[in-house]
């Protein structure tokens, strides 16, 4: 017989595994049917408060991921890329975890991953359940009014040609 204790990480796991398995899927938002973000606040890595309404006036990529999900995994360096490349511009990007033990598990995946963009942590998946995620990887782009544009379940290399293309265009308006 499982302990109660086990069978909640476990159940995670296999949900987590079989969510992994989905091929990525995109949607963009057309002309006038954006739906508004749902605002959350988390701590990043150094306790400190973040929500997403702070950060209205610019486009925000809104990465959900996990340090046990390898096509997030995949993803970072690509995401880092992004980042670096458009930090200093109308762009911000949270990367937010859904792991559960916090910070103890993603600070150290952070800083071997050299990574530099903010990470917040969600391990209640308060901000996960608003936006409903249901796999790993997931990302939004919020524009500047706060309004949803675009949806990506599944890992993007986000520093291919295309993609910087895209960036670009949308944040030379």
């Amino acid at each position: 017989m499982v302990s109660a204790k086990k069978t909640v990480p476990l159940r995670r796991f296999a949900h987590a595994c079989a969510l992994a398995l989905f091929s990525a899927t995109i949607a963009f938002a057309q002309p006038g049917k954006t739906s508004p973000a749902p605002d959350f606040t988390l701590q990043n890595l150094d306790g400190e408060e973040v929500s997403l309404h702070q950060l209205r006036g610019k486009y925000v990529l809104v990465n959900f991921w996990a340090t046990w999900c390898g096509p997030c995994k995949i993803e970072m360096p690509s995401l880092e890329n992004l980042y670096q490349r458009f930090k200093s511009k109308n762009f911000s990007l949270l990367a937010i975890s859904n792991d559960m033990f916090g910070a103890k598990i993603v600070a150290p995946f952070v800083k071997a991953h050299r990574l530099s963009f903010p990470v917040l942590l969600d391990q209640q998946l308060q901000a996960s359940n608003k936006f409903g995620v249901v796999s790993l990887p997931t990302t939004f782009m919020i524009d500047p009014e706060g309004n949803i544009i675009g949806e990506l379940r599944g890992a993007e290399d986000w520093a291919s040609p295309d993609n910087l293309l895209y960036f670009e265009n949308l944040l030379r308006n």
